[in-house]
């Protein structure tokens, strides 16, 4: 047998620092909204602390360029507008802690047209931010121009209902900048092992919204 088709002869794949800074910006809408904020807000925002803190303070390429944080409840609140990620943990936590301080008490209305609404204005604000670095010639070195967003809405409604809702909703919108929408629904392990049926992330979702990159 030659060298090449031994059994652990090929390299190891290596990870390429270039492939970071190509890494689209990113939006994270939650879904505030009662009656289960109050169970999954301390989990969530416990966990997305623990992230920022990692992504904000690993040396070498960002893995993480632009983030935007939204709260969505009875209207859609942006915690933090587009910022750096890496060696900004102050303002990340900052945003955070407003995140971990909404209340998870209160009426119940539809999320929907709410979390629709976070989305467009994300890609707005995207557009926005865009067009004032590329005037300014403040992009860091690289052009955000012709980079795509990807949006992550984490619920804690049942994530195909959601997903239905936000096709509908979006059907008519202008999407040219966003790569992807991903729903993600939120869910404690007592509210699973309720006997509640509710959709995984594990589980399939859309094309249509999982990819909308040509729209």
């Amino acid at each position: 047998m030659s060298g090449r088709n031994r059994a652990g002869a090929s390299p190891m794949p290596t990870c390429q620092p270039s492939g970071f800074s190509r890494q689209p910006p990113r939006v994270l809408v939650v879904d505030t909204s009662p009656p289960w904020w109050s169970e999954t807000g301390p989990i969530l925002c416990e966990a997305l602390d623990n992230f920022l803190t990692l992504a904000s303070s690993l040396e070498g390429p960002s893995r993480l360029p632009l983030l935007s944080i939204y709260a969505a409840n009875l209207q859609q609140e942006c915690l933090l507008p587009f910022a750096q990620v890496k060696g900004n943990l102050a303002r990340l936590r900052l945003c955070v802690d407003e995140l971990r301080s909404l209340p998870g008490e209160g009426c119940v209305r539809s999320r929907g047209t709410v979390l629709r609404r976070a989305i467009l204005n994300s890609l707005q604000q995207y557009k926005q931010y865009s067009s004032h670095h590329a005037h300014t010639g403040n992009g860091g070195g690289s052009s955000t121009s012709n980079v795509s967003l990807e949006v992550t809405v984490m619920s804690s409604q049942p994530g195909r209902a959601l997903v239905r809702e936000l096709e509908a909703g979006l059907r008519e919108s202008d999407l040219g900048s966003l790569r992807r929408l991903l729903v993600v629904q939120m869910s404690t392990q007592q509210r699973m092992t309720g006997g509640e049926q509710g959709w995984s992330p594990d589980g399939p979702s859309p094309d249509d919204l999982n990819d909308s990159e040509g729209r």
